[in-house]
This record gives structure tokens, sequence and C-alpha cells, in this order.
């Protein structure tokens, strides 16, 4: 037993950076093709149909309250295939670190949920399309902190490739390709070498030039890298942006004084600081912004600009500028399209009553267009979008800040929690009806 706990023990530490196939379920592991109950949308827009692809999410989490495990975080379109993020990777409530978390994929052409593979993370939170590749960032993983890990899978092979090679990364939040270069920014467990151990976590950002291969991390000042934020050909990442509770933190770690809300990848392969860009810019028009912790999640890109992040100006500073919503409007996704950005928002009517609306956004200069393209109403807030230009899907979560449900306070939408459902075109026939 002793050799047993040594192995444990020095595993972690001697671990080699790795490439791991993750193996196909075996066919009787795979869901029953039925016939998915009636789409749980009320008053969509005429002119627009709706089809439910149904739940995979309740077959890795079936009961009523694991309703924030099941929310669909991310969709996205790959090689004839719906993919959906699922899984929880906080630390509180009843449903915290909800792993291994399956890589469930809706195939257009037969009509039904495939299960990819299995990850060992506690959350899918984030799909990144790269060429004939989709990638996972590894948000929380299950194995030690020696390696973080990237999830890959190509369109001329089924499988998918763990990449465990991240070193020391806690999560992985962002992925980005620059100049030829991988970009990771996210959260290691060594960020400093001074202080209590269980405060020596702090943000990172690795660069691979091989690929993915081998990466060289630098560690920043902050507590987590949350964004990449490519832009006018140049590449930015931004830190969770501190408040009050996160400001005494970085004091106490004698870190504040050389923190950055944003960094600037230079020519070198070196990040540098941008002290010149505050939270206050980040968010203009955000009551409390510069004083309240604030998590800028990710970025849309469409013809050098950003969504929030609107443009570059010719000397160089960012220009921010927000999209204007309603008040009580949630923004909740946001893809690029060719004329520029479709909005996934949803707004609370009623107890159990969520409206969502898909709005097209155009940038000119300083000047934002909004146009309303479709709504529905539903018991859930649609969480995540994905297009291919004429249809649209979308997948329905619990409402966001609020309470997690727990064993024995299920309402009727928790068990909605994880639906997928398809929009098109009333005139386009629905195929598997």
């Amino acid at each position: 037993m002793a050799g047993v706990g040594l192995t444990r023990w020095l595993w972690p530490q001697l671990e080699p950076a790795r490439s791991l196939p993750l193996l196909l379920p075996w066919p009787w592991q795979q869901p029953a093709t039925s016939k998915p109950a009636a789409a749980p949308l009320h008053l969509l827009t005429k002119g627009w149909q709706a089809r439910n692809l149904g739940n995979p999410a309740a077959l890795r989490y079936p009961a009523c309250w694991q309703s924030l495990p099941r929310t669909p975080w991310d969709l996205a379109l790959f090689d004839g295939r719906l993919y959906v993020g699922l899984g929880n990777a906080a630390n509180d409530g009843p449903t915290a670190n909800a792993g291994p978390v399956p890589v469930w994929a809706y195939a257009l052409d037969q009509g039904r949920w495939l299960k990819e593979a299995t990850l060992p993370e506690e959350e899918i939170s984030r799909f990144v399309p790269h060429g004939q590749q989709l990638w996972i960032t590894g948000a929380d993983a299950r194995g030690s902190w020696r390696w973080g890990n990237l999830y890959r899978r190509s369109s001329t092979g089924g499988l998918w490739w763990q990449e465990r090679r991240l070193p020391r990364f806690i999560h992985a939040y962002d992925l980005a390709w620059h100049q030829g270069a991988m970009v990771v920014a996210g959260n290691v467990p060594d960020a400093v070498t001074t202080g209590p151990e269980t405060d020596r976590h702090g943000s990172a950002l690795a660069v691979s030039r091989d690929g993915g291969r081998r990466w060289s991390v630098q560690r920043l000042a902050g507590w987590r890298a949350t964004a990449l934020l490519p832009l006018a050909g140049e590449l930015f990442a931004v830190e969770a942006l501190p408040g009050p509770g996160l400001k005494r933190w970085l004091q106490a770690g004698g870190r504040w004084r050389s923190f950055a809300a944003v960094q600037q990848l230079g020519p070198d392969g070196l990040w540098q600081a941008r002290p010149d860009i505050s939270a206050a810019d980040l968010l203009p028009g955000v009551p409390g912004a510069g004083q309240r912790f604030s998590w800028i999640e990710r970025a849309t890109p469409a013809q050098n600009q950003l969504a929030f992040i609107a443009k570059r100006g010719d000397s160089g500073p960012i220009q921010v500028q927000p999209i204007p919503l309603r008040s009580g409007v949630q923004a909740m996704d946001l893809i690029a399209n060719q004329a520029g950005w479709l909005l996934l928002t949803s707004e609370q009517r009623a107890p159990q009553r969520w409206r969502s609306q898909i709005t097209s956004v155009q940038a000119s200069g300083l000047r934002i267009s909004q146009t309303p393209r479709l709504s529905f109403e539903a018991a859930l807030p649609a969480w995540s979008l994905a297009s291919d230009g004429t249809s649209w899907w979308v997948g329905l979560g619990p409402p966001p800040f609020q309470p997690e449900t727990t064993a024995g306070q299920c309402s009727a939408a928790d068990q909605l929690s994880g639906s997928v459902v398809a929009i098109s075109p009333a005139s386009q026939p629905a195929e598997f009806e």
C-alpha cells in the first residue's frame, strides 16, 4: 500500500506532457433514436418554425435539480454536427465541479444526438473553430495541475485528442491564433513565488509556435486572464477586472502596483502591460465600472472590430463602445456573421416566462445599429446561439444570476434546462419530424 501511495504522489510531480486519444463510446453507450417532444417555445415570430432537438444533457445530469450543469454554455457548428457545451466548474453549490463532462453532438444528417467522448474536465464552456479543427479549452481539469488541457477534433478524423501540454494551467479560458502562434489565456497555481501557498495562484498567458507541443508561459500580476481580443492585426489579453475584494487580495500579495487590465502581445513574443487602458475604459457606461468585480468572458471579432471593443484608433488606443440594451435585458450570446454580429438576449417577463430575441448588430464608425430578427418566449432563457446563415439553433438554460436549484425545490422549468431547439424559416422543410 505504501508503494501505491508513493506512486500517487510522484505521478503529479513527474507526469510527462503528452497527447492522448479519447476513445469513442461503445454503441450501447449511445442514446436510442427517439422523436423529441414539441418545441418548448411560444409566441415565435411569424414566418419561423421551431423544432425540438431534445435534451442530451439530461442523459448525463438526469435529476431536475441538476439544471445548472445542463446549461448549454456554448453551441458550435462543425463538420455537419451541432456541438453543445455542458457541465459546471464552480466550486460551490449542489452541482459543484460537475465532471467528467460528455461531448454531445447532434448529427444534422442523421437527426440524432451522438456522444463523441468524455472529457476529464468539470465543464465545456467554449468551442473554438480553427480551419479544419474544433478546439475546446480545458475549463477545470480533473487531473493534477502539472499540465492544463486543450482538446481538438479534426474534420478528417472522428477522434477527440487531449493535448495535456499547458504547463501548470488550472484553467484555460480562451484560445486564439496570432501570426502563426497559438495563444492561451488562463490561470496557474504558481503565478508568484512568495506568500501563502493558497494565494500564489494567478493569471498567465501561454504562447506556442510549434502547433501546441511546447509552450512558453508568462505569469502576470492578476487573478485570471479571461479573454483574448484580436483587433486590427494585434492581440490583446484581458484580466479579470478587480472589485474591492480582489483588489485587497492583489495588494496583500504585493501585485497591485504592477496590475494592468490589458496586456498586448509584442513582436518579440512577450506580453506588455497596457496601463493606459483601465477597467472603466473597457466598460464605458457600465454603472460601477472599476469599483466592482467584472469578468469579460470572450471577444467576438468581425471585420477588424469587436462587439463591445468597437475599434482601434489610428493613434493606437482602443476605443470601446457598448451595445445599448434596455433595462432588464440580458446579453446571453454573440456570434459573428457576414454583416456584423447576431446578438442573443433574454428578458424575464414573469416567473418561468422569458422572452428571448435574436438581433442583427452592425457597427459603422461610432454608430451601432440593431435590427430585431426574431423573438420567442419559453419557461427558461436562451443561453447560446449558433447559425449557418439561414437557420438558428438555441440552447435553453436556468435563469442567470439566480440561486442554483436544490433537491426538493425543482420547478417544471428546471426539466427544460439543456434543451436545444432549431429555428428555421417556415417555408423551409423541417427534416426528421
